[in-house]
């Protein structure tokens, strides 16, 4: 025997009795069910049907009305547990309520619809005069889609007689094509009959499960307000199919509610991404699905608040992240219509973000690298070396250059200790952004070197420019400056100092007011800074203000495989300044290589000036070399007559000779390492190199 709950309708969706009706039957098209219960804070109100309300459908003034004031009620009612399901067919309504024991409903019932004359009865003729009364045009097909039926309005409205349909293809008559070629969920169709231009809504019909026919509605859309006519209507309803497969095939998930937070539309990509199905989601408001913790939190109610659009994180079942950002969409009143989030999946953007930064990361490295080489080229076209030492203290200057510690270069003077703190400029980004400012402490008297550096205010003294003048610190902002010949400075100078590089502020000479400065310091001597210390001459404090990073600039002596590189630059760039094409005997570069050169390089290149305007012969031999100079080739000479004259045997013997003759006059590897100015371990490994041996004082 057939039970009650055999015949109820299957549960698609609730809907809130405050739903929209546009909105409503949007929900009610996408779960694919002409009925649903409405209820308002859990209690049944009715049965909402939109065939029987389409005139308001389809006006938009009526759309955003709520669905509860077209509601079936005081509909008849029938017990789950009724052992005779065979009652219902002496109800005449066709949506029966069930209930449960208490009263509360469990589900409905829908009748087979009276008017399809498929199984004529006694009452036939009065289920016809019902459907002809009808304002809405109605036909009946067949599984065939053959017209079976029509009813008085569908005549009135098409032009069209019983004979022009009855027993034809709908695809002959109306449609111009089967139904059955209609996309699934494309449920209204426009055709235009005789200048009419009609919407029509087809439904399939079933009894018992089983599908026996179709039954379309018509609605004369012609002379509605603010409704375009039929052709528009067709560009608007592609429009909306292409609108919808974009919406469908995005990559990004969309998320889309109502006003009040009621879910509307989810595309396959959000389910994709949040691994949440959209049948759990339809018609859901974003209270109850944050209640039931398949999300965190809901971005539509924030936007509610805020009214502009945001960005959050949010954490959905599972404990996936994804990154959300909604806009809301205002109606032409202003209130809030839509909300409509797009969603990304945070591990997606994590790993772009772990790219970008690795990618960064590559870029800032060979940023980094050419820079580098395009400093050691620019270096290696401003400076001529060739020793290591040389090389160590350009690679030094490079590496400070990055950074705006406080430079101290120490060296002889004429080594090129100004030159150092030129590259240090040039390869920092203060070159960029503020100029390299020199000036001698050592060339300029006290009370004026003060002005100099701080600048000074109208009337600071007799003479002062009206309008004041900035100092060496001003001029130098955003850049460098130089200060050489450090150890000069005067002692109420050196407070002046520590304080400018204490606070990054200057007061100018008459003034009060501070300005803050930013800038690079770098300094210079040829002093021995340690010594003045102890001398109480340079304050300890400023010492070590300065001596951040020290810079010691090796002299010539020292780095002998400079000196004919050296001799060669200057006397190419003599040569071309001079209209000179002069050179060097080997003798003279002999002679040249073993010279203490105690003027370092600025000795060189005033000797190598000096040597090209004033000799007569294109060839520089040691007779045209100075006095002081030529006589070391006797020296040479008398050292070692033996030697085959090559530069190296050269070198060696006057090495062994000093060295001799240092051991025998101090008598210790310590002592004779203090004189040369090395360090005892080089000492001794040079003594052993010449195989000196100590008998009765250093000998062979």
């Amino acid at each position: 025997m057939m039970q009650i709950s055999d015949l109820l309708q299957p549960k698609n969706i609730w809907l809130e009795a405050e739903t929209q009706l546009g909105i409503a039957t949007s929900q009610l098209s996408m779960a694919q069910t002409e009925a649903a219960p409405v209820r308002s804070d859990a209690t049944f109100l009715g049965l909402f049907v939109p065939s029987l309300h389409w005139r308001h459908i389809i006006n938009p003034e009526y759309r955003h009305r709520p669905v509860k004031e077209y509601l079936l009620q005081d509909l008849p009612k029938v017990d789950i547990n009724a052992t005779n399901a065979s009652e219902i067919d002496e109800i005449s309504c066709c949506f029966i309520i069930v209930t449960n024991t208490t009263g509360d409903y469990v589900g409905h019932i829908i009748k087979d619809r009276p008017f399809l004359p498929l199984a004529p009865g006694p009452d036939t003729a009065l289920t016809t005069a019902i459907i002809d009364s009808l304002p809405i045009g109605t036909i009946a097909m067949d599984l065939k889609e053959t017209v079976v039926y029509a009813n008085d309005a569908v005549l009135k409205t098409t032009g069209l007689t019983r004979r022009d349909l009855i027993g034809l293809p709908i695809s002959d008559t109306l449609f111009r094509k089967k139904l059955s070629t209609i996309p699934a969920g494309a449920d209204c169709e426009i055709v235009v009959i005789n200048g009419k231009t009609l919407m029509a809504t087809c439904s399939k019909i079933k009894i018992q499960g089983n599908s026996c026919g179709t039954v379309a509605v018509f609605q004369n859309i012609s002379r509605a307000d603010n409704l375009p006519s039929g052709l528009e209507l067709e560009a608007m309803k592609n429009i909306a199919v292409e609108f919808s497969a974009i919406f469908e095939n995005s990559y990004d998930g969309i998320y889309i509610t109502d006003g009040e937070g009621n879910t509307l539309r989810v595309n396959q990509a959000y389910e994709r991404i949040t691994g949440l199905n959209r049948k759990n989601l339809l018609g859901k408001n974003m209270k109850e699905i944050v209640a039931k913790g398949l999300l965190n939190e809901s971005i539509t109610f924030k936007i509610r608040k805020s009214r502009v659009p945001l960005t959050i994180s949010q954490k959905i079942h599972g404990g996936k992240e994804i990154l959300v950002s909604g806009t809301p969409v205002f109606d032409e009143k202003g209130e809030l219509s839509r909300v409509v989030s797009n969603v990304r999946d945070m591990t997606e953007l994590n790993n772009f973000r772990r790219q970008l930064k690795k990618s960064q990361e590559r870029a800032s490295q060979y940023e980094y690298e050419v820079k580098n080489l395009r400093a050691s080229q620019w270096v290696r076209t401003q400076l001529v070396y060739g020793s290591k030492k040389m090389e160590e203290t350009i690679d030094l200057a490079l590496q400070v250059a990055r950074v705006d510690s406080t430079v101290l270069v120490n060296g002889e003077s004429g080594t090129g200790k100004e030159i150092i703190a030129n590259i240090i400029h040039r390869q920092s980004q203060r070159a960029e952004t503020g100029s390299f400012i020199k000036i001698n402490c050592g060339a300029i008297p006290g009370p004026l070197l003060e002005s100099e550096l701080f600048g000074y205010e109208e009337g600071a003294f007799t003479g002062a420019k009206k309008q004041g003048k900035p100092g060496m610190f001003e001029l130098a902002n955003n850049g460098t400056l130089f200060l050489d010949e450090i150890a000069d400075l005067p002692q109420e100078l050196q407070v002046k100092l520590l304080r400018v590089l204490q606070f990054k502020e200057i007061i100018r000479v008459g003034g009060v007011k501070t300005q803050k400065i930013n800038i690079r310091l770098i300094t210079a001597t040829s002093k021995n800074l340690d010594e003045l210390m102890a001398k109480g001459e340079f304050r300890t404090d400023l010492y070590y203000r300065l001596k951040v990073v020290p810079i010691t600039v090796p002299p010539l002596r020292e780095r002998p495989d400079d000196i004919l590189p050296l001799t060669a630059f200057y006397l190419n760039r003599f040569n071309k300044q001079y209209n000179y094409s002069k050179g060097l005997s080997k003798d003279a570069q002999e002679v040249l290589v073993t010279h203490k050169w105690p003027g370092n390089v600025r000795e060189l290149v005033n000797l190598v000036e000096r040597l090209v305007v004033t000799t007569r012969g294109n060839v520089i031999t040691t007779d045209d070399l100075p006095t002081s100079i030529s006589r070391q080739k006797d020296q040479l000479t008398k050292i070692a007559p033996h030697t085959a004259g090559s530069l190296q045997e050269i070198l060696d013997a006057v090495e062994k000779e000093t060295l001799v003759r240092a051991f025998r006059e101090h008598g210790s590897s310590r002592k004779v390492a203090s004189a040369l100015k090395i360090s005892q371990t080089s000492a001794m490994r040079k003594a052993r190199k010449h195989k000196l041996v100590f008998k009765k004082g250093w000998a062979e």
